[in-house]
């Protein structure tokens, strides 16, 4: 079946001594490996397209068979100018990456998280929205999306034990608008610090109660150290 779907880059990297193997969220399949054959070669700039946070349209004729599918053709939806020029936008973009590759199973469909995802993206990229709200709102959708939306008045799950919301002067409710997805109704030059240690603190352990090894992921580290600072 000849699929042709819009497609975000999570990761990519060498297979062999001149092809690629990429992860891609795709609206219309999920996640979805490709191997990119002859892409390292010097007169293919296929490459390019397979950067992470590409977004692409890709067309393959899918083999469910094949762990990895072919591409037949690929193109780009939309290129982020702005982004690549902040290290704070990159480096919380690619912990979102990370999140999104850790958390989807193979072909499992989620097609509100992707729209959201490219929402989340276009937040970054055109400033309409602060990073950090931005980020928090998309670690929220991840958990309601797998099942595990948050319960704010729940602090202990079989013995796991979850740092307090209301401990900050607006936590709690910065927490709840996040949680129902109301991001306009947060102020964010009103966050505090502790607000911001608090929510990233929070949403982690949410994180790592529901996604088994979450705590290993590299890039989460250091977008917490930038979720915290001022």
């Amino acid at each position: 079946m000849i699929v042709n779907t819009p497609a975000l880059v999570l990761k990519t990297f060498p297979y062999g001594e001149t092809s690629l193997i990429s992860r891609c969220f795709t609206e219309e399949k999920g996640k979805v490996s490709f191997i990119i054959k002859g892409a390292q070669t010097k007169k293919n700039f296929t490459a390019a397209y397979f950067q992470p946070l590409s977004y692409i349209q890709i067309i393959y004729n899918e083999n469910e068979k094949r762990e990895l599918q072919i591409v037949s053709k690929v193109n780009f939806v939309e290129i982020w100018l702005k982004i690549p020029s902040s290290l704070k936008k990159m480096t919380l973009l690619q912990s979102i990456l990370e999140i999104t590759d850790f958390t989807l199973e193979k072909n499992d469909l989620h097609p509100e998280l992707f729209t959201l995802l490219i929402d989340i993206i276009n937040y970054f990229e055109k400033d309409t929205v602060e990073p950090n709200l931005a980020f928090w709102l998309y670690e929220c959708v991840v958990l309601s999306e797998m099942g595990f939306r948050i319960d704010l008045t729940n602090n202990e799950m079989h013995g796991y034990e979850f740092p307090d919301p209301s401990e900050g002067k607006h936590s709690l409710e910065i927490l709840h608008n996040l949680v129902n997805g109301n991001i306009e109704q947060i102020t964010f030059n009103e966050v505090l610090q502790k607000d911001k240690k608090i929510i990233s603190n929070y949403l982690y352990k949410q994180l790592c109660y529901h996604f088994e090894g979450f705590d290993r992921l590299k890039s989460f580290k250091v977008a917490r150290a930038v979720l915290k600072s001022v």
